[in-house]
């Protein structure tokens, strides 16, 4: 009993100088709670750069031009205004109105290709295999395969008005 009579003033102690040296002033409880006003932030973000923000292409699908790749094996990119389509999920894909390959109906609606509904079907790699899992083959299903109805993942609207850094890739047709 002894022990514990000692012991509670010192506990006691630590909880009010705990509780003494709580989150600060009224002030600097808001200045932290508030995620756009960061402490160390000298001024507004938007006004930080001078990058005016991307104009994307305007011209409705259906109506635009096959725009060239990037480099070799780069995927399409979206030639027509995306406004209205997004976001792109499982239940709601605007594209598929134009490019599944039971909708194309000219020549300017390409059809999604072949490799879009191919299922990679997976294997014990050997001994002498790099990974454990391989890819042995593919499998033809009858809809898009997994994560491929986000189209654009991969396939990006063009803005017209970035500056885009010097580089050497040439672009192919």
């Amino acid at each position: 009993m002894r022990n514990r009579r000692v012991l509670a003033p010192w506990i006691l102690g630590f909880f009010l100088l705990a509780c003494a040296g709580g989150p600060g002033t009224r002030e600097e409880v808001a200045e932290h709670e508030d995620p756009i006003n960061i402490y160390f932030r000298d001024g507004d973000l938007e006004v930080m750069t001078d990058q005016d923000l991307e104009v994307y292409i305007e011209t409705e699908a259906g109506e635009s031009e096959k725009l060239d790749r990037s480099f070799d094996d780069a995927p399409p990119q979206i030639p027509h205004t995306v406004d209205g389509m997004l976001p792109i999920t499982s239940d709601d894909n605007e594209c598929l109105e134009c490019h599944h390959p039971d909708n194309v109906i000219s020549k300017k609606d390409l059809p999604y290709p072949k490799t879009h509904v191919e299922r990679p079907v997976m294997a014990a790699g050997g001994t002498d295999d790099a990974m454990v899992w391989v890819v042995k083959g593919y499998e033809e299903t009858k809809d898009l395969v997994g994560t491929r109805y986000n189209c654009t993942m991969c396939h990006a609207p063009q803005a017209t008005n970035v500056k885009t850094p010097y580089n050497d890739f040439g672009s192919i047709k």
